[in-house]
């Protein structure tokens, strides 16, 4: 089996990188940075991102596990010496993944269009003026939404920015999107619903405006385009990432951990 790491910059996390990638070697793995079929990320959630994004044209033939090194969160389920002690049951880690469709942006400008993907969430937002767009949901006018901007989360992102904004912490064994809104106008001349919406997974989300100065994110990144922008199109891909859960990890005890202690 070919493996490749990606490791958080930091001194702790480079060492258990060493001790593992010689474990794995005296076991005849591969180190295969270009086309692995194991991605092992060492850090925290947002190295998770990282490796996901370094390698978004394999995900179908790529299964990722995480190892912490002293960072909280929901991705890094293992820690270096139970990997170690346990590496022998890898192969049957690996029939057991779990794999999570990525939310979908498509960014459209008359004909074409461009797709952008997350793990976590897709954001569009003004942090200069008011953001004014049409909210559609399968082409059935939601509102006319005026605030800062609005996110949309898969239930692997909900306990990130999401939650931050308010939105439900959605257990990851349901499958869906979470449409959540950022600093919302409600006054007597606008109104909008005022509250996170979980739609299934087979709904599409369309904004209409001008978006002019607004930005377009997806998970850690940002869309660098020049183009006029007319329509936003969100939607739950057919892209997935797999994952390797810890067997003494679930949703609860994670969130516990993460967010009570």
């Amino acid at each position: 089996m070919r493996y490749h790491i990606v490791v958080r910059d930091d001194e702790r996390s480079t060492l258990i990188a060493e001790n593992i990638r010689l474990r794995l070697n005296s076991l005849n793995y591969i180190e295969e940075s270009k086309k692995p079929d194991l991605v092992i990320f060492i850090g925290g959630d947002g190295t998770f991102l990282r490796a996901v994004h370094q390698l978004m044209d394999q995900l179908d033939s790529i299964i990722f596990l995480g190892i912490h090194s002293g960072t909280l969160g929901f991705f890094c389920e293992f820690d270096e010496q139970y990997f170690i002690d346990h590496i022998s049951e890898l192969p049957q880690w690996i029939k057991q993944k779990r794999t999570y469709p990525l939310v979908e942006m498509i960014l459209k400008n008359g004909q074409q269009q461009t797709s952008y993907f997350a793990v976590n969430e897709v954001r569009v937002e003004n942090p200069f003026q008011t953001f004014a767009t049409k909210v559609e949901i399968d082409n059935i006018e939601l509102e006319s939404f005026r605030g800062t901007g609005l996110l949309v989360s898969s239930t692997l992102g909900s306990s990130a920015y999401n939650k931050s904004l308010g939105g439900a912490v959605v257990d990851h064994d349901v499958i869906g999107m979470q449409l959540t809104e950022m600093a919302t106008i409600q006054n007597q001349a606008f109104r909008a619903l005022g509250s996170p919406l979980f739609l299934s997974p087979n709904r599409i989300i369309t904004l209409k405006s001008n978006f002019e100065k607004t930005i377009f994110g997806y998970d850690h990144l940002l869309v660098s385009q020049k183009e006029v922008i007319k329509e936003v199109s969100i939607r739950l891909s057919q892209k997935s990432v797999s994952l390797i859960h810890h067997i003494k990890t679930n949703f609860i005890s994670s969130i516990k951990k993460n967010f009570i202690g």
